[in-house]
């Protein structure tokens, strides 16, 4: 037994001296190395063995070449991950059209509008004087005719402030001659009654009035004057609600000229809508009258329409009922109120009602 447990004790010192290098056995019982080929060497290479030295009698113990076993790590390996690039954006590819389909179709270009015919304008736009209701004085403001069969009544459009204080049903319609001058006078018939007519005014703020004139069939002294017709606008209402920055015309009789005696034409500009708010009371510029108007907010939406357009013009008395028309799309757009508010050069504002607005759609014949 006791051999046995020496021989466990021998093989675990040869054990622990092989790799720490620590003897457990006394010097003298060291049992001598020899060496082992390398893995990578041949048969015939081995290691000499190493030699022992002594220092004063006394024997050292050998040195023995030691392979230092590889160090295995216990932490995982460390993985970097590289994110994918991001795939490049090419430009889409232009759609092949099968050879079944037909030819892609490019939109029309816009139409280009004919130079503006102002010979078709200035014969349509009359001068209208209605008696007061005293019969010893007179309004007097312009308005313009709309195109309609020779055989039906042809309606022309004024100012509702004009035709609501006229003391008689009827007034005079004058046209003018190739010079512009008014030379043909006509009798028109106020459409509505002027009771009507001063309620939408002063309650809605809706300045639109209709004259009509006899079918010319039936009108001979207007048939000698105009055997082809009345002369009427032959351009459309304009329904475009885009408009602002649009170059404007205006045509009436303005009292800067003697009595109203000429037919003028200003230029001005459509600088903004306005819708109305409310109705005010103002006095007349003489301080001897009072009168209703809308009080108007302006915008500058240009995809809807809106009661009132705002231009940059100056307007005067007897210019009410006047054409305001749009020369940059070549549309009617309504009828002149007459004055402006501001003065001085560029600070004249003139505000008119438009014909292509919904409420004032339902006016016309």
């Amino acid at each position: 037994m006791r051999a046995y447990i020496i021989g466990i004790f021998l093989a675990l010192a040869t054990f622990v001296h092989t790799w720490t290098g620590i003897s457990l056995l006394p010097p003298k019982a060291a049992p001598p190395v020899v060496a082992t080929s390398s893995p990578n060497e041949t048969q015939a290479t081995t290691t000499p063995a190493v030699a022992t030295s002594t220092v004063k009698g006394t024997q050292k113990p050998p040195l023995i070449k030691k392979e230092i076993p590889p160090v295995v790590s216990l932490l995982p390996p460390t993985v970097i991950v590289v994110p994918p690039l991001p795939k490049p954006i090419l430009p889409p590819l232009p759609e092949t059209t099968p050879a079944t389909s037909s030819p892609q179709q490019t939109p029309p270009p816009k139409p280009v509008l004919p130079p503006l015919d102002l010979d078709t304008i200035f014969p349509a736009v009359v001068k209208i004087e209605c008696p007061s209701e005293d019969r010893k004085g007179k309004y007097v403001g312009s308005g313009f005719v709309l195109p309609s069969p020779p055989d039906t009544q042809t309606s022309l459009v004024t100012a509702a402030h004009l035709l609501m204080v006229s003391g008689s049903e009827t007034c005079t319609v004058i046209f003018p001659n190739k010079d512009r001058a008014p030379s043909h006078w006509l009798t028109g018939t106020i459409r509505e009654d002027r009771t009507a007519i001063r309620k939408r005014h002063d309650e809605e703020g809706i300045d639109i009035a209709l004259i009509t004139l006899a079918p010319i069939t039936e009108y001979p002294e207007a048939k000698a004057v105009f055997p082809g017709g009345y002369p009427s606008i032959s351009y459309p209402i304009c329904i475009d609600p885009d408009m602002i920055g649009d170059i404007l015309i205006h045509f009436g009789y303005p009292s800067n000229f003697l009595n109203q005696s000429y037919l003028s034409k200003a230029d001005g500009k459509a600088i903004a809508y306005a819708d109305i708010k409310g109705i005010e009371i103002l006095l007349s510029q003489d301080q001897t009258s009072s009168y209703k108007s809308p009080i108007f907010s302006y915008v500058t939406d240009k995809y809807n329409f809106h009661p009132y357009m705002a231009s940059r013009v100056a307007t005067f008395y007897g210019d009410s009922g006047g054409l305001a028309f749009n020369a940059t799309k070549q549309c009617m757009l309504g009828p002149q109120r007459g004055g402006t508010i501001g003065g001085g050069a560029g600070e004249n504002i003139s505000i008119f009602p438009l014909l292509g607005w919904p409420g004032a759609k339902e006016l016309l014949p």
